[in-house]
């Protein structure tokens, strides 16, 4: 029961997954892909990362000087990606302002190893930019890690806050719905059973025996002695 439940609920997931990226038109993909491409090559990577700067939400850099930032201070982990475009991502959930995707980066020196970011976008004033980008796991030799340990560089100030997508939490939720639908038809089930158990088991009260008490022994009378005779017997 639970198993199908599950199964229905990604499927769910998948299929809204879809239609999610259907929403994005090929233009809007286009302009993506642009700053994606220059966040990844100038910030991740960590090469003339000034140039990054117009790349992200005023969110991403807050509390970041203009100095800072060049000098390297970026809420973004350093990586050394392989290759110079990243098309390749998904889409976790898509409205017209914001997307939350999904990237796959390998790294430069070996393509067995490779990273997994979540990421978010967001259009302000008609321009695509990068609002997060946080690695969840790293694949490397047939191993998988997690990467909550990944942040910001202590320096940097900046929020580099992890926002999960929809799929994410979706799950979660529906499992736990699908929980509370089970205790409570177990219960409601339960409830008749015993109900079901009480109705069988009253039967009419056997009739109330009031025994009676042996009546006590009748006194018994004592021997009523005649007085004795006031006349003098006769000789």
């Amino acid at each position: 029961m639970k198993r199908a439940i599950a199964l229905a609920a990604l499927f769910a997931l998948v299929l809204t997954g879809s239609a999610a990226a259907a929403r994005i038109s090929p233009s809007e993909r286009a302009a993506i892909n642009r700053t994606l491409d220059g966040f990844v090559n100038h910030a991740v990577k960590r090469q003339n990362v000034d140039a990054a700067w117009t790349l992200v939400t005023p969110e991403l850099r807050s509390g970041i000087s203009r100095s800072s930032w060049d000098a390297g201070n970026v809420p973004v982990i350093p990586y050394q990606a392989r290759g110079n475009t990243f098309h390749q991502w998904t889409v976790d959930s898509a409205t017209p302002t914001e997307v939350d995707f999904e990237l796959m980066i390998s790294e430069a020196k070996s393509k067995d190893n490779s990273i997994q970011f979540f990421g978010t976008m967001r259009k302000i004033h008609g321009r695509w930019l990068v609002d997060s980008l946080n690695p969840s796991a790293t694949f490397g030799g047939g191993a998988v890690a997690s990467g909550s340990d990944y942040g910001p560089p202590p320096a940097a100030q900046g929020s580099g806050v992890a926002r999960l997508g929809s799929a994410w939490v979706a799950i979660p939720a529906v499992l736990f719905g699908a929980g509370i639908l089970f205790l409570l038809g177990w219960f409601f089930f339960g409830g008749v059973r015993a109900r079901r158990r009480r109705r069988v088991a009253v039967r009419p009260l056997d009739p109330l025996m009031i025994s009676k008490r042996d009546s006590e022994p009748a006194h018994l009378k004592e021997p009523v002695t005649e007085p004795p005779s006031q006349h003098p017997e006769r000789s």
